[in-house]
């Protein structure tokens, strides 16, 4: 079979790009996370639902271990289809940060369809120039700010990388490394998918907001689970070869025998190696 989506029935849009169809167990994942998640909130609550935008949802949590100076900072973007979950699903995730005395900020925004994907990707800008300014409150560096995102939080993380930071008074390498994680990078296919009635998307905004590559200062890392659909993990090889083609050195990794939502206990794992790398690379400028 192509795996051109456009050229798809509506059966195999749903089966390739529907997360939660392809994985029909998804619940248990989730539910685990958010089991997880709750254990690292309580034993690290001290900067909950910090503000960094005028949006009720813009909110972000902050975790380290001890009092911090002049730390790497990693951020993570939640996925969800730009509609769903919530940091607070995440939390855990911080944990082999915090135990190598990172800054790790965990972030919310605003959903669809009560805000649209435009202005999710103006609100994930606005989040990256309160971390610029405010992170040394906390201990934070702000010329070593890193992130990550999952599923639609690496499609977030792909379009702020576009972002003109040096007309905004901030440096052009603001981002040192992005590490995109099982991401959606052609949202014109959510016009095709039952879930998109959730999300709202036009045409226009799809395209929009659609990431365009350019040579990047920033090191770029793209993987996606062996066991996601061709169709998923084809896009995200498509993504990572526009990249090369515009001069980025691109770490493209194919995460052994992982579906879309296991993908979150190798990113909350201190013994993953993948997890290992991307603390290597955030701790080192």
């Amino acid at each position: 079979m192509s795996l051109n989506w456009k050229n798809f029935t509506t059966d195999q849009i749903e089966r390739h790009f529907n997360p939660r169809i392809a994985v029909p167990n998804f619940e248990k994942y989730i539910v685990e996370a958010q089991q997880k998640a709750k254990s690292t909130r309580v034993k690290y609550s001290n900067y909950i639902d910090i503000p960094y935008g005028e949006h009720e949802l813009q909110k972000l949590d902050i975790f380290c271990k001890s009092k911090l100076k002049n730390a790497p900072v990693h951020i993570f973007i939640h996925g969800g289809y730009w509609r769903a979950l919530d940091k607070s699903d995440h939390s855990h995730l911080a944990e082999p940060f915090i135990n190598k005395n990172c800054l790790y900020i965990s972030i919310n925004y605003g959903l669809c369809p009560y805000v649209r994907l435009t202005e999710i990707t103006k609100q994930i800008k606005e989040l990256l120039i309160w971390v610029y300014k405010n992170c040394h409150i906390y201990g934070g560096n702000p010329n070593n700010i890193n992130i990550s995102g999952h599923s639609a939080g690496a499609h977030l993380a792909a379009m702020i990388l576009n972002s003109n930071w040096e007309k905004l008074n901030l440096p052009a390498n603001i981002i040192k490394s992005a590490f995109l994680v099982s991401g959606i990078y052609e949202p014109e296919v959510v016009l095709k998918l039952s879930l998109n009635k959730d999300i709202g998307l036009t045409k226009e905004e799809a395209n929009n907001n659609t990431p365009v590559p350019c040579s990047y200062s920033t090191k770029l890392f793209l993987s996606v689970g062996d066991k996601e659909p061709n169709a998923w993990i084809e896009q995200t090889k498509r993504y990572s070869k526009l990249l090369i083609d515009h001069d980025n050195i691109v770490n493209f990794t194919l995460l052994k025998s992982q579906n879309h939502f296991s993908i979150l206990n190798i990113l909350s794992d201190s013994n993953s190696k993948y997890v290992n790398r991307m603390i290597e690379v955030t701790c080192n400028e």
